[in-house]
């Protein structure tokens, strides 16, 4: 992507998270059933030393996480979300916020550096997921684990939308065009997302691409259990890979 392209893309988003100053990260409730991507990784994430979380968004997962590790770092690529992290944990000496983009710069951390990454709703963002994977798989150390989370373009109620013949967007309303609650023109084409996963391709990227051992899949959402039993068909993507 050219410097032009890219500049106008981080001013996208930087636009669109504005107002996050000040906002304090939501709660997130640890329960047996995760119902949603939050409680998801709330639930399956363990603890260690050293956690990354790319793009940490409000930090309302590092917030919950901060407990089972002894260092946190998190990075965004929007400026005001930079600054909102900044502010709300400026207190706290476990936590460092970075301002990073991993579509095109290498993460600053030596080979083996981080027991758990995290990355929750980016892969579907980036312009080159085999080379970000592999990135993450560097500094993971030996048996450390990258909680992913991403859209499940195989779910039931995109499947019936394909069935008749709609697109079936993953962040937008109307095909991809219209934003969710405001019904207003979306800038970016499907707020952005670049790629479509299932739990199936998924892990085989991280597999055969990206140089990790083994992948666990996991599923929230309303039917609970049989969210868990056939992820495939009724939740998004939730794995766990492991260097």
């Amino acid at each position: 992507m050219n410097n032009e392209k890219k500049k106008h893309l981080s001013n996208l988003y930087d636009k669109k998270y504005i107002n996050d100053r000040g906002l304090t990260p939501p709660e997130i409730l640890l329960r047996k059933y995760p119902q949603n991507r939050f409680e998801a990784a709330v639930k399956w994430v363990s603890g260690g030393g050293r956690l990354l979380e790319i793009g940490a968004g409000r930090g309302g997962i590092v917030k919950a996480l901060l407990p089972r590790f002894k260092e946190c770092i998190v990075t965004e690529i929007s400026k005001p979300r930079v600054t909102a992290l900044d502010d709300y944990f400026s207190d706290n000496t476990k936590v460092k916020v970075l301002h990073h983009d991993i579509d095109s710069e290498k993460l600053p951390f030596s080979d083996g550096y981080f027991d758990v990454v995290l990355l929750v709703d980016v892969i579907e963002h980036v312009i080159d997921p085999i080379s970000v994977l592999s990135e993450i798989n560097r500094v993971l150390v030996n048996g450390g684990k990258l909680f992913i989370h991403t859209p499940n373009l195989a779910k039931w109620t995109r499947r019936l939308k394909l069935l008749f013949g709609f697109f079936p967007s993953t962040a937008s309303m109307n095909e991809g065009l219209e934003q969710y609650g405001t019904k207003e023109p979306t800038n970016l084409y499907d707020e952005g997302h670049l790629h479509y996963f299932t739990f199936r391709s998924l892990s085989r990227l991280l597999k055969e691409r990206s140089g990790f051992r083994e992948v666990i899949k996991h599923g929230y959402g309303p039917l609970k259990l049989f969210c868990d039993l056939w992820p495939a068909l009724l939740s998004d993507i939730v794995l766990i890979a492991v260097k």
